[in-house]
């Protein structure tokens, strides 16, 4: 039996509509996600990629992840270093090794454009609270909490040299480290507030160790090599020149929970500091002042990272990962985008009214 004229025209009507609210949906899913949420416990750490298209963050359930940074979809599957949770990720200078470390005292390592692991896991004797690369890639320094600061090199995955140890020795473990520009200084930053910078080649001190103002969470070298930053867990940021000299008076910005993390942007024009309570502050190094009002991540800051084009990503303790422009505002929708928005909205009212007069027209015949 032969399907009414109408019956037909509704079930058209539908289809079409179908798709163009479907095509409408798409053009609003353009907008460049702000947060990554994993779902995993605590973002602990947070890094880009040397081109700045990828953002990889460690989380408290002991997996990394790999989200892209225009979008914030997460790019492949998690993976694991081991089985506590993780201290610290980083890129190799050319992006093509990611490597996390955590807290039972493994360092794994991965490509980061497959997902596949790059050789076995590196053992430390203790829990591994940062990792760093130097800058030319052959080496990979792990902070032990035990004190030390182990060497690896990378093409081997053997451990370079001796375990550096200060003497006499620094409190707290090592909880951060750090390369300069080029390679000839190792800082390392430990819980007693000691940063003591290491010849990497000789495995000598390069220098008398300097004091920061609190326990120290994170040290950084800016990228022109000219000043090194110390993150204080009594909320001070200790900025020296690369003699060891102080360089101006400690950062401080009344932000509460302490500083978790300092990063360097890549003209060396801004210094940012993460607190504990949730806020990102940017600080101009040449002058001492606060570049800009202070960032809200919205949960407490574990750790900061600037990638190109003056990006700032922050790792949240609510296991969130925020990526701020070089203006210090989050992400909306570009030009590009509203046009397509605008298009579809146009394309889908013209379609509707088309489907509506050509409908009327079948009922008639």
């Amino acid at each position: 039996m032969a399907v009414p004229a109408h019956c037909r025209s509704r079930r058209w009507r539908r289809t079409v509509i179908t798709g163009l609210l479907g095509l409408l949906a798409a053009a609003l899913s353009v907008t460049p996600a702000t947060a990554a949420a994993s779902g995993s416990p605590g973002a602990t750490s947070v890094a880009f990629s040397p081109d700045g298209t990828l953002v990889a963050a460690g989380y408290g359930d002991g997996t990394v992840r790999l989200w892209v940074t225009a979008t914030g979809t997460e790019r492949g599957q998690a993976v694991r270093a081991g089985s506590g949770p993780v201290t610290a990720v980083a890129f190799s200078p050319d992006g093509g090794m990611l490597a996390a470390a955590d807290a039972d005292g493994t360092i794994g390592w991965w490509s980061p454009a497959t997902g596949a692991a790059i050789g076995s896991p590196l053992r430390a004797p203790d829990r591994v609270n940062d990792v760093a690369f130097s800058p030319d890639g052959t080496l990979l320094a792990g902070a032990g909490a035990d004190g030390g600061v182990t060497l690896w090199n990378v093409t081997t995955g053997q451990v370079s040299g001796p375990v550096l140890r200060p003497a006499p020795p620094a409190g707290g473990g090592v909880t951060a480290v750090a390369f300069s520009p080029d390679g000839t200084v190792l800082a390392a930053g430990y819980g007693d507030g000691t940063i003591v910078r290491w010849d990497p080649a000789s495995g000598q001190p390069a220098g008398p160790a300097l004091r920061a103002s609190g326990g120290v969470r994170g040290v950084a070298f800016s990228p022109d090599g000219t000043l090194l930053a110390g993150a204080g867990a009594d909320g001070g940021v200790t900025v020296w020149t690369a003699s060891g000299q102080p360089h101006g008076p400690v950062l401080r910005s009344g932000s509460g929970g302490g500083v978790t993390g300092v990063a360097f942007s890549a003209d060396s024009a801004l210094l940012a500091a993460g607190y504990g309570d949730g806020t990102i502050v940017r600080w101009n190094p040449a002058s001492g002042q606060q570049a800009g009002p202070a960032l809200q991540a919205g949960s407490g800051v574990n750790a900061v990272a600037f990638g190109p084009g003056g990006k700032l990503a922050g790792a949240q303790a609510n296991g969130a990962v925020k990526v701020w422009n070089a203006a210090g505002t989050l992400p909306g929708r570009s030009v590009r985008d509203w046009i397509i928005l605008v298009a579809a909205v146009l394309a889908l009212a013209l379609a509707a009214a088309a489907v509506t007069i050509t409908a009327r027209e079948l009922w008639r015949t």
